[in-house]
C-alpha cells in the first residue's frame, strides 16, 4: 500500500517535494522533541490544494500522516516513522489585517513574532505568547494551543479564535469565515454535525461530567481535546473549529485561521521581588485583579543558574535557603500616567505583604532587559552546562495558583528521590504554569529507567493530588498521551476517543499523538545526544535559529547540519562515507558560515564555525597583494568577456559551465567593474585617520561615479584629515583565509595588521562591515566606517534625494553594530526606507555567491517582490550589493555611496 500510496503522490506533487534520501529524510525528523523518529517518507507542501489531495491520498490507502510548521514543539507531536507532510518554507505566507488591525488573517507557515511585526504599527499583537514565538509557527501555535507569560487562558488561540478554514480527513474542506461554503459543508456533512450535537447533548446532561471539564479548564490545559467547546458553544461548527484548536493535528489540517488581536501596549514596567514561595504566591493572588502583564517565578536554583552572567548579577540577592525564590511583576499601559497609576495600585498590596527584598519598578530600558535576560536565561544556562550526551527535558504542568507552593515542594521531592540534582523551577505565576528542566541520559540504562519511573509518580501526583493539567501550553504530544486517561478518567477520555473516531476514522492523522492505548509510549525513540565537537554538543535541537538561516529552503538549516553530524559520528564503513559525501553539498557546502544562527540560539551555538572546522585545512604560503592582483585580473577578463558576448550571455554560459564542473565560478549580470585605484602609500605624517581599505573594496570599484575612492571621499568631506594605512596593498584582516580553511595565512594577516597599526597615532577605519566585524572578533583595533559615520555626521548636513529605498542589514552589522542610528539617517536621506521580510542572511558569503549560487538565489528568492517600486538599494558589505542587485533587480549601493549624494 506504501507503494501504491507514493506512486500516487508523485502524480500531483513535483519530485523535489517529495524527499526518499536517507540523509534529508534524518535531517527533517529533527525537531524540538525529546523524541527521535525517522519518517518512510517526507512531503513538502506548498498549498492547500497540495494538502487536500495528499489527505485524500492517505486516506484512500490507509497511510499515516504527520504535519509539522516548524517543529519548536517539545512533546513529540511532530515526529513520526510514517509520512511526515513539512509546510514548504517558502510558501503559507499570506496574511491580512482588517477592521483597524483588530483581526488578522493568517496562513499556517507564518512565524508568530512576524504576525505582530505586521500588527505593530496598528499597536496590536496576537494573543498567544509562546516562548518560541521567534521561530514557531502559526499552524502549530494553533494546534498547540501554544500560550506563554502572558496570554493564560484568556487571550489563547481558542479565545481569539474568529474564524478557520481546515481540511478533514476526507478531503473536504470547512471554511467558517465564507457564509456559503459553510452553508454547502453543513448540508454535506450533516451526519457529522449531528454527531457532535449528540457529544454536546451527552456532556451537558451529565453534571458532573460538565463540572468536571469547567474545572478542568479553569487552567491552562493542552492534554486533551477541547472539550470545553461543548460547552462553550451550541453551534456544531464552532464547535469544530475549537476541537481544531490544541488538537496537535491529529483531527485535521488548519489552512488559516482569522484571530481577534489584543493591545501591544509600548508603557512598561518590570519590579523584581524577593521572598519565601508561599508569601509570593499569596502576593500574586493578590495583584490578580490590578490588570498585571505577567508575574513569572524563578525558583532558588533558577536564581543560581544565571547567577554567573555579569549582568545579571547586580539585580541578585543571596537568599536564605531554596524555599526562596523571586517573581517579575510585569506592568504596561497605554499611557504613562496610567501605567504609573497601575504602579501606585499594586505597590499599596506589595507594600502590605511579606516581601523579603524587591526591586522596585523600573521603565529602564537596560534595566528591563537584563531582567528578562534572567528569565529568558534559565532554560539556555541549564542547556548549555549538561552532561555530554544528555537531553533536554522541558516539562509544563498547571494547578490552581494557591497550590503552586505544595506543588512545588513536592516536585523538590520528586527530584531528590529520582537524582535529578538542581532541578530549575520557573513559569507563570499568574496562570498556576510552572516548567521544570531535567537532564537525563538515554544512554545510561539507570537513568532511562528512573526517568520512566519518575513519570509515572510525577504525573500521578499533578493529575490526582493536585487536580492540575499534565500539560498546561506545550501539548501532550507522545510524551503525556499515556497518562491522559489519568488526568481526565475513564468517560472523559472515552468522549475523546469518540471525538477522534468521529473526526479521524481511519486513524491517518498523527496517530498515538494525544491519544494512546500504549502505556509505553513514552519511553519509545527517546533521543540520545552523541558528543560530536564542543561547538554543538550543546544543541538542544529547538529549531530557534532557523529562521535566520539562509539555507533554509535550499539545504539544511543550522540544528538539522548539528543532527545530521551527531549521526554521522554513529556510522561506520561504507555507510559513514555515504552520508559524509552527502552531507559534503547539503551540510557544509551550503552553509553560509556567517554564524547568524548563534544570534538567536539560546545556548550560543556557531554552527557555521563548527561547518568551517570540518573542511580541510587549506594552510599553502600566499602573496596577499598578488591574491588581490589576480581576483582583479579574473573581474577584468570577465567584464570584457560581457562586453564582447553581453553580460546575460556570459552569465548563462558561466552557469552551464558550472553545473558541469562545480568549481567554475559563475558570472553575475550585476558584477561591478574591477578596481582602477592604488591603496599603496609611504606617507607616515600626521593624520586624524588612517583608512585601510578593505579587500572588496581593493578588487571591485564603486558602482557610484565618484571623483575620488568613496570612502576616503566622505570622511574628508567630513573635514577629517585622511591617509591609507601604509602598505594597505598587503594587508588583510585575515577573515577571507579564515573562510579557506587557510589558519597559517589567517594568523600572519592578523598579525601584520594589528603590527601596522601598533604606531598608529591615529583613528584607523576599515570600510566593510564584514572586516570589522572579524577584525573585531580577532582583538584588531579598527573601527567600522558605517558605525563611525552614523556616530559623527552632522544630520542637518543629509539632504532628501531618494523616495522609497530598501535597506538589507548584512550579517556582520547586524551582530556588530547596526543600530537604530543607522536607519534615522537613512530616513534622513529618503522617503521611506524598507527592510524586506524574511532574509536575514543574503546567502552570498564572501565569494559563495559565485561558487554556490543557488544559496545566494534561495534566500533572496523573494527579495524582487518586495524591492520593485524602491528607487533603490543599501547596505553596508560589498560583495552582499552584487547578489542583492542581481536578485532584486535594482541597483544595491553602499551606506558611504548613498551618503555622499545626500550630503550637502
Amino acid at each position: 500500500m506504501f507503494t501504491t500510496f507514493l506512486n500516487s503522490v508523485k502524480t500531483f506533487l513535483p519530485l523535489n517535494q517529495i524527499v526518499e534520501d536517507e540523509l534529508l529524510r534524518y535531517a527533517y525528523s529533527t525537531d524540538a522533541s525529546l523524541y527521535r523518529m525517522v519518517p518512510k517518507l517526507v512531503l513538502i507542501i506548498r498549498s492547500e490544494s497540495e494538502a487536500i489531495n495528499v489527505i485524500k491520498t492517505a486516506d484512500q490507502y490507509d497511510i499515516k500522516l504527520t504535519f509539522r510548521a516548524a517543529g519548536t514543539s517539545l512533546s513529540g507531536q511532530a515526529v513520526t516513522d510514517q509520512v511526515l507532510v513539512m509546510l514548504a518554507n517558502d510558501s503559507w505566507q499570506r496574511y491580512s489585517i482588517s477592521d483597524n488591525g483588530k483581526e488578522i488573517k493568517l496562513e499556517p507557515g507564518i512565524i508568530g513574532a512576524d504576525a505582530n511585526k505586521y500588527l505593530k504599527a496598528y499597536k496590536k499583537q496576537i494573543g498567544p505568547d509562546p516562548g518560541s514565538i521567534n521561530a514557531a509557527k502559526i499552524g502549530g501555535i494553533i494546534a498547540n494551543n501554544s500560550s506563554g507569560m502572558c496570554c493564560g487562558t484568556a487571550k489563547n488561540s481558542y479565545a481569539t479564535l474568529k474564524s478557520m478554514r481546515a481540511v478533514l480527513s476526507d478531503g473536504s474542506v470547512f471554511d467558517s469565515s465564507d457564509e456559503n461554503l459553510l452553508e454547502k459543508f453543513k448540508i454535506d456533512h450533516q451526519p457529522l454535525l449531528a454527531e457532535i450535537e449528540s457529544i454536546r447533548q451527552k456532556i451537558i446532561n451529565d453534571n458532573e461530567v460538565s463540572a468536571f471539564i469547567r474545572k478542568k479548564f479553569s487552567i491552562k490545559n493542552t492534554s486533551g481535546y477541547s472539550l470545553n467547546a461543548f460547552l462553550d458553544f451550541e453551534d456544531p461548527v464552532k464547535i469544530l473549529e475549537r476541537l481544531m484548536i490544541g488538537s496537535e493535528g491529529t483531527l485535521g489540517f488548519v489552512s488559516n485561521v482569522t484571530l481577534s488581536t489584543i493591545e501591544n501596549y509600548t508603557h512598561k514596567a518590570l519590579n523584581l521581588i524577593y521572598g519565601r514561595l508561599e508569601d509570593l504566591v499569596k502576593l500574586t493572588v493578590a495583584i490578580s485583579g490590578l490588570e498585571v502583564s505577567s508575574v513569572e517565578l524563578l525558583d532558588y536554583f533558577s536564581l543560581q543558574s544565571v547567577a554567573g552572567d555579569v549582568e545579571i548579577q547586580k539585580f541578585l540577592i543571596e537568599l536564605p535557603d531554596e524555599n526562596y525564590a523571586a517573581i517579575m511583576v510585569a506592568v504596561d499601559a497605554e499611557t504613562q500616567a496610567h501605567l504609573e497609576q497601575k504602579i501606585t495600585l499594586i505597590n499599596q498590596f506589595i507594600n502590605t505583604s511579606r516581601v523579603y527584598h524587591q526591586l522596585g519598578f523600573s521603565s529602564d530600558q537596560g534595566t528591563m532587559a537584563t531582567l528578562w535576560k534572567a528569565r529568558g536565561g534559565v532554560l539556555p544556562t541549564i542547556a548549555g552546562k549538561r552532561p555530554l550526551g544528555s537531553t533536554v527535558i522541558i516539562e509544563d504542568v498547571a494547578v490552581s495558583i494557591e497550590l503552586l507552593p505544595e506543588l512545588i515542594h513536592e516536585m523538590r521531592s520528586l527530584f531528590e528521590r529520582y537524582d535529578f540534582k538542581n532541578a530549575a523551577i520557573f513559569g507563570h505565576v499568574l496562570s498556576g504554569n510552572i516548567h521544570f528542566v531535567i537532564t537525563p541520559n538515554f544512554n545510561n540504562e539507570n537513568e532511562l529507567r528512573g526517568y520512566d519511573a519518575f513519570m509515572h509518580e510525577f504525573t500521578g501526583l499533578v493529575a490526582n493530588k493536585f487536580n492540575g493539567s499534565l500539560k498546561a501550553e506545550h501539548g501532550s504530544g507522545r510524551n503525556i498521551s499515556p497518562f491522559a486517561i489519568v488526568e481526565w478518567g475513564q468517560e472523559c477520555w472515552d468522549l475523546m476517543w469518540e471525538i477522534k473516531h468521529l473526526l479521524d476514522p481511519k486513524g491517518i492523522f498523527n496517530p498515538d499523538v494525544k491519544l494512546t492505548r500504549d502505556h509505553t509510549l513514552h519511553m519509545q525513540h527517546l533521543k540520545s545526544f552523541a558528543a560530536v565537537h564542543d561547538e554543538i554538543n550543546a544543541c538542544m535541537e529547538c529549531g530557534f535559529c532557523e529562521p535566520v538561516c539562509p539555507s533554509r529552503k535550499l539545504s539544511l538549516t543550522p540544528r538539522q547540519r548539528n543532527s545530521v553530524a551527531r549521526k554521522i559520528s554513529t556510522l561506520s564503513g561504507l555507510e559513514k562515507s555515504a552520508w559524509q559525501e552527502k552531507y559534503e553539498y547539503y551540510g557544509i557546502d551550503t552553509c553560509a558560515t556567517t554564524g547568524m544562527c548563534k544570534t538567536m540560539c539560546p545556548v550560543g551555538i556557531n554552527t557555521g564555525a563548527f561547518i568551517l572546522e570540518q573542511k580541510p585545512e587549506n594552510n599553502h604560503p600566499v602573496n596577499h597583494s598578488q591574491e588581490i592582483r589576480m581576483a582583479k585580473m579574473q573581474v577584468k577578463l570577465g567584464n570584457l568577456a560581457a562586453s564582447v558576448i553581453g553580460s546575460v550571455n556570459l552569465q548563462k554560459i558561466s552557469s552551464f559551465a558550472h553545473s558541469k564542473i562545480k568549481s567554475i565560478p559563475i558570472y553575475l549580470d550585476t558584477m561591478p567593474k574591477a578596481q582602477p585605484l592604488k591603496f599603496n602609500t609611504t606617507d607616515n605624517s600626521k593624520t586624524e585617520i588612517l583608512l585601510v581599505p578593505a579587500c572588496p573594496n581593493r578588487v571591485f570599484a564603486s558602482t557610484v561615479k565618484l571623483p575620488k575612492y568613496p570612502s576616503k571621499l566622505i570622511l574628508e568631506k567630513l573635514g577629517f584629515s585622511v591617509k591609507y594605512l601604509p602598505n594597505s596593498e598587503d594587508l588583510c584582516c585575515g577573515q577571507m583565509y579564515h573562510s579557506k580553511c587557510n589558519h597559517v595565512e589567517q594568523e600572519k594577516m592578523v598579525t601584520n595588521l594589528q603590527s601596522s597599526l601598533s604606531e598608529a597615532q591615529a583613528i584607523a577605519i576599515i570600510d566593510n562591515s564584514s572586516c570589522s566585524g572579524f577584525a573585531k572578533d580577532a582583538g584588531i583595533n579598527l573601527i567600522d566606517i558605517n558605525k563611525f559615520l552614523v556616530e559623527n555626521l552632522d544630520r542637518n548636513q543629509i539632504r532628501k534625494k531618494y523616495g522609497k529605498i530598501a535597506l538589507h542589514i548584512d550579517c556582520s552589522s547586524a551582530k556588530h553594530s547596526y543600530n537604530t542610528g543607522y536607519l534615522e539617517i537613512l530616513q534622513l536621506c529618503s522617503e521611506e526606507v524598507i527592510i524586506p521580510e524574511g532574509i536575514k542572511c543574503c546567502g552570498f558569503a564572501g565569494d559563495k555567491g559565485f561558487k554556490v549560487p543557488e544559496l545566494n538565489a534561495s534566500s533572496l528568492s523573494h527579495l524582487s517582490q518586495q524591492v520593485a517600486d524602491c528607487e533603490l538599494g543599501v547596505t553596508f558589505n560589498r560583495s552582499c550589493q552584487i547578489g542583492l542587485s542581481h536578485h532584486g533587480k535594482i541597483q544595491y549601493i553602499s551606506f558611504v555611496e548613498l551618503l555622499l549624494n545626500c550630503l550637502e
